[in-house]
């Protein structure tokens, strides 16, 4: 099925009105929750931004309360870690829900393209830090900021999935419910 709708315009030509199929006139189908999936990815990718770009005078107190947060939450969790590991395991939650924002952003068949963008604004992220002062760019960091990505975009995947089989469930369940009072 194609998932562009064509828009018809009406244009007047000497002879009289005419409906016309214009290239600009290809819209992306309007789907429930689009805006609040919008919405979300671009928080997501702000969030992103903020931590990782802006100066670690700034972020620094904010990262310090979340670390202490960390603590109290997940300490059982955190306590036998490193801080390298410490510090790769967020890098990774930080990218989660990107991936999976824009796993669910884009279409069934195009959600795989969400880790692929993540790992490419991993890299324009650590690119860009290294002309930031105080900030150290780190390919650990893109492989990590990377998984995360890919672990939303596959709870995404799932999650969808687990959806549609579900609604065919019940559109069985619906149909059969209804050959059999018939």
């Amino acid at each position: 099925m194609n998932r562009l709708a064509r828009k018809h315009t009406l244009t007047q030509h000497p002879i009289g009105w005419s409906g016309v199929m214009t290239t600009s006139s290809l819209q992306l189908p309007a789907r429930s929750g689009t805006g609040i999936r919008v919405l979300l990815m671009l928080v997501s990718a702000a969030t992103i931004l903020m931590l990782t770009l802006a100066p670690r005078a700034l972020v620094g107190p904010a990262r310090g309360l979340f670390m202490r947060f960390a603590h109290l939450v997940a300490n059982p969790v955190i306590e036998p870690m490193t801080y390298a590991q410490v510090e790769s395991t967020l890098n990774a939650l930080m990218f989660v829900p990107l991936g999976a924002a824009l796993a669910i952003l884009l279409s069934r068949r195009l959600w795989v393209l969400a880790p692929m963008i993540g790992f490419f604004l991993s890299i324009a992220v650590e690119t860009l830090q290294s002309r930031i002062p105080g900030r150290v760019p780190d390919l650990g960091d893109v492989v990590w900021n990377s998984l995360g990505a890919l672990a939303g975009a596959i709870v995404a995947g799932v999650l969808r999935l687990v959806g549609l089989g579900l609604r065919r469930l019940r559109m069985r369940a619906d149909r059969h419910s209804v050959a059999t009072s018939a």
